[in-house]
């Protein structure tokens, strides 16, 4: 009865679907008819989690990471016949406690399992530990399972072994951009949960249940973030130009927002950019570009190129093509690790920049 009682209290939901607590704060919801669990892993730090690259090095994670410049979760979003196998790193090498999951589980692994992937974001980039992605329906194992045949992406990075299985369709990598939601330490705030140093964080203790519920309203939000939601809805009836920078202003806005950032303007104030997006104690500064035709081309003032020159991490060239009929929105950002501007567009491939300085000149007559 008072375990009844206690889930009453806790009633959370996700996708419009229940969510509950039980009696030693078990967290599961269903999706579909399938009711999921909840684990938090903490991992080093990616872009993609593709294997090791010139352009993708890993960073955080641990001593191992530091001492050896790799970790065992370089390929946690590689797809592998449709499948990908993710690696976090028990405390001492033990097992994971898949009771401190689902008490009633009597197996070697547990399914049907939400686990969400934590790392701390390089100090460029603000800090603190965030959301990088998910598995939906996932396999957790107790033990590390090896690989009956090592994909030829896990054997070039020395992976031999897993402790999580996903479908790969049901893996969610959020861009380095959208990786806003913080997930407190337990040693800065102990009477309001956290994560603390173990890489696994089973959140099994009431007060971490505010934490579990801003979790599932982010992702839900991700989830269903499909099409583009503005603040920025100020009619526009000027000239052709105007329009076309307004609208892509208002892209830009709402593409951010999205992330969960607050945007302001500082259009006026002629600094070289456009806009300052703040999560927390991270801040963006946002040149944006509209263009009303489809193709990528836009010129900088001088005061724009100075501010774009400086190849600062915090730094975002946006661009809007189709502007006034379909809008579509490409940020550029500086990668110190790739040494090169990257250009990220929804649904693309990542480019690069191709960038040519131009001379000119003012001349009057005296």
């Amino acid at each position: 009865m008072e375990r009844r009682r206690l889930i009453a209290k806790t009633h959370l939901t996700l996708f419009g679907l229940p969510l509950y607590a039980g009696f030693l704060i078990k967290y599961f919801f269903y999706y579909g008819d399938t009711k999921m669990r909840i684990l938090f892993c903490n991992i080093g730090w990616m872009e993609k989690y593709q294997g090791l690259t010139d352009n993708d090095q890993i960073s955080g994670g641990g001593s191992f990471v530091s001492e050896k410049g790799m970790g065992h979760e370089v390929c946690n979003f590689h797809s592998t016949n449709e499948r990908v196998y993710g690696y976090v790193q028990p405390a001492n090498d033990r097992s994971i406690s898949l009771e401190r999951i689902d008490e009633n589980n009597q197996n070697n692994f547990l399914d049907n399992v939400l686990v969400i992937w934590l790392a701390t974001r390089p100090k460029g980039l603000g800090g603190h530990t965030v959301i990088v992605g998910w598995y939906k329906n996932a396999t957790v194992f107790k033990e590390f399972q090896h690989f009956k045949k090592i994909p030829n992406l896990q054997k070039e990075n020395g992976i031999s072994r897993y402790l999580i299985e996903a479908a790969a369709k049901d893996a969610v990598l959020l861009p380095v951009d959208a990786r806003t939601f913080i997930i407190p330490r337990a040693n800065t705030n102990p009477d309001q949960g956290g994560i603390g140093q173990s890489n696994i964080w089973y959140a099994d203790q009431e007060k971490n249940l505010p934490i579990i519920h801003n979790v599932i309203e982010f992702i839900k939000q991700k989830e269903s973030s499909n099409h583009i939601t503005t603040k920025h809805t100020n009619k526009v009836n000027q000239e052709r130009k105007v329009e076309v920078e307004k609208t892509a202003i208002q892209v830009c806005c709402a593409h951010f927002e999205n992330l969960g950032y607050e945007i302001e303007s500082v259009e006026k104030d002629n600094l070289g950019w456009d806009l300052v997006a703040k999560s927390g104690k991270r801040e963006l500064r946002i040149e944006v570009k509209g263009l009303s035709g489809s193709v990528f081309s836009v010129e900088l003032t001088p005061n724009e190129y100075k501010a774009f020159s400086e190849e600062k991490e915090d730094y975002r060239l946006a661009v809007v093509v189709n502007a006034l009929k379909q809008p579509k929105l490409s940020v550029c950002r500086y990668s110190s690790e790739r040494k090169a501007w990257i250009v990220e567009t929804e649904d693309e491939a990542d480019r690069l920049l191709e960038i040519k300085t131009k001379e000119s000149a003012s001349i009057s007559c005296l």
